[in-house]
């Protein structure tokens, strides 16, 4: 089932608060045909303008990801993103009313139990994967990515603040839709007090409130209702280099590890991983006798498996 394209069963609605605009902002995900990809419409606007999710069409900022077409743009598609990723969802058609995906709790659960309670529709078309073929490496200041080669998706994540519920922490994870919902999907966005406040004051953050992040002042955690592990800070990093890491529509085969890294640095990562020769290569999945024996297959017969 993991080789087969894979979209929505049915369409999906959530209404939450944008954390930039303060405002209710519902979002639909609709299914969507073989090869599609993944398709964001501005409901909102005149005319509908849609967006094709492609590393061209998207920015990354210190505190989002941006999909823009130059003059159309929808912030904070990293956690729906992670979402699709690691469940595996290649085709959706996203219905966004307003300039923002709302953030709900800061998490991508909620994005996770809707689609799971309408399920997802097997498609007739091998998923495409971009394989790692030889190491890779970016760096911005103390943030690093490296690309390495390997069978499956792996990912690594190292972050380090000093707070005393933080500091050090890593995580190294194979990601599946099991693995996922289980280990990432749950973790929430966090920010400290202070900055936090800096931000509501210039008008940054009309949405920002303890029902959809995790707040931390200098000694401690804010939310009334804890951590829902110790380390979910590191976790919600991995989900958020997960979502950035699918700009391209296709899951990757090979160990990602990244360390005191952010939206910015992912992007501009995955873009040099591309724009530089030899490295990657599209790959439907199977080994290379499977290959051959689907060349062979004359036209109008589907071999069975």
């Amino acid at each position: 089932m993991a080789d087969w394209q894979k979209t929505v069963a049915g369409p999906v609605i959530l209404e939450g608060v944008g954390v930039f605009s303060g405002k209710n902002i519902r979002v639909e995900l609709w299914p969507a045909q073989v090869e599609a990809g993944i398709v964001f419409e501005r409901s909102d606007l005149k005319g509908r303008p849609r967006i094709k999710l492609c590393p061209e069409n998207v920015v990354g900022t210190e505190g989002a990801t941006v999909l823009s077409d130059g003059k159309n743009d929808i912030f904070m598609v990293e956690h729906l993103l992670s979402a699709l990723h690691g469940l595996g969802i290649d085709n959706v058609f996203v219905r966004v009313y307003g300039a923002e995906l709302p953030l709900l709790d800061g998490s991508a659960e909620l994005y996770v139990r809707e689609i799971m309670r309408v399920g997802l529709k097997l498609q007739p078309k091998r998923k495409r994967y971009i394989e790692i073929l030889r190491p890779f490496e970016v760096r911005n200041g103390v943030g690093r990515i490296t690309f390495k080669p390997a069978s499956e998706l792996r990912l690594s994540f190292h972050i380090h603040f000093d707070h005393p519920l933080i500091r050090d922490q890593k995580l190294s994870l194979r990601i599946t839709p099991l693995t996922y919902q289980r280990e990432l999907a749950f973790a929430r966005t966090f920010g400290f007090k202070e900055e936090l406040l800096r931000r509501k004051e210039r008008g940054l953050l009309k949405g920002g409130s303890l029902q959809n992040a995790i707040v931390l002042d200098e000694k401690g955690l804010l939310n009334g209702d804890g951590l829902r592990t110790e380390d979910e800070f590191v976790r919600h990093k991995a989900l958020d280099l997960l979502g950035d890491l699918y700009i391209t529509g296709l899951t990757f085969k090979g160990e990602i590890s990244a360390e005191f890294s952010g939206h910015k640095l992912h992007i501009e990562a995955v873009k040099s991983l591309l724009a530089a020769p030899e490295i990657t290569r599209l790959s439907d999945g199977l080994p290379p006798v499977a290959l051959f024996f689907f060349s062979k297959v004359p036209p109008g017969v589907r071999p069975r498996l």
